[in-house]
């Protein structure tokens, strides 16, 4: 494989498709997912760079910080470091993931030798006004759970819980990631959000709920839980993990509504999903354009508004 000799603008989305066609090619299905990102990092940016990443250590970094990628101080290498203090794999899954995006999109672009991610790092752009964070989470999704692959465990399956936690399973993610991965390739109308204590963290609509001016503005206003909701009685039982119709003007005026709605005791967070009615359907990846994809990333949301995948 020829080595890169020049610093050019990099997609994220075709960086990661760039390791995804190769691990599609060198690993049989019974091993190819979750996708081994220390196995990718070290074993394949060897074959792409002449400064490859040599080293993926865990340890201690307190509560601030995720995961930094460090160039060495006297080798053309570089080494991931993640947060050990973080107990959740899924977190620490796409921490790596996100990590190896600096490495694949940014390192040459912006002539750095060292990315430290955390909250407050993924509020704040760089001085040319790129947001990497929201590249790197863009690149960390795409390898993690490869458009085509998330395509064939969904296409033809009506949404559930149950459905997303598989995905989350095979791909070892936080059931709140492949439910905004969902969220992102889905034609159907549908909203995703977080919510304690009857108010929204977060919210997220797909592509046709917004257009069809179905959305919360939580970034801009405190928005309140409806009181009739499954999300404010803040359960986990099988009627509302498997959804509940409600009736018009519950959640949206003169529209149904199915809510899915699991509440987690360990955070003490309701994740819901609200499926409008419509025609339902997924798209193909070639459907969206990378700008808009980038401008709507839901990962980059979720972590934005402060929260962490459970």
């Amino acid at each position: 494989m020829e080595q890169e000799v020049v610093s050019e603008k990099k997609s994220p989305h075709k960086e990661a498709n760039r390791v995804t066609r190769l691990l599609d090619t060198a690993l049989p299905e019974p091993v190819r997912f979750p996708v081994n990102v220390e196995m990718v990092a070290k074993d394949l940016t060897p074959s792409f760079n002449q400064d490859p990443i040599t080293a993926v250590n865990g340890g201690s970094m307190g509560s601030s910080i995720d995961g930094m990628l460090v160039k060495h101080d006297a080798k053309d290498e570089w080494a991931i470091f993640y947060n050990t203090d973080v107990v959740h794999p899924g977190r620490t899954n796409f921490t790596l993931a996100h990590e190896l995006g600096h490495y694949m999109v940014h390192r040459q672009a912006l002539n750095k030798t060292k990315f430290e991610c955390g909250e407050e790092d993924m509020l704040d752009e760089n001085q040319q006004g790129i947001d990497i964070e929201a590249e790197a989470n863009a690149f960390a999704a795409n390898l993690l759970m490869p458009n085509h692959d998330f395509r064939a465990q969904a296409d033809g399956q009506k949404f559930s819980i149950d459905l997303m936690q598989h995905c989350a399973n095979r791909y070892g993610v936080s059931l709140t990631a492949a439910v905004l991965k969902w969220l992102d390739f889905t034609k159907k109308r549908a909203i995703g959000l977080l919510s304690e204590e009857g108010f929204m963290h977060w919210s997220k609509s797909s592509n046709s709920a917004f257009r069809s001016g179905r959305y919360f503005a939580t970034k801009k206003n405190c928005v309140e839980i409806p009181e009739l909701s499954l999300a404010a009685e803040e359960q986990y039982s099988a009627e509302a993990r498997n959804g509940v119709r409600h009736g018009p003007d519950i959640w949206f005026p003169g529209e149904e509504v199915i809510e899915h709605s699991i509440y987690s005791e360990e955070y003490r967070k309701t994740l819901t999903i609200l499926v409008l009615d419509d025609a339902g359907g997924y798209s193909d990846p070639g459907d969206f354009s990378e700008e808009d994809e980038l401008l709507t990333d839901s990962y980059t949301n979720f972590i934005n508004n402060g929260q962490n995948p459970y």
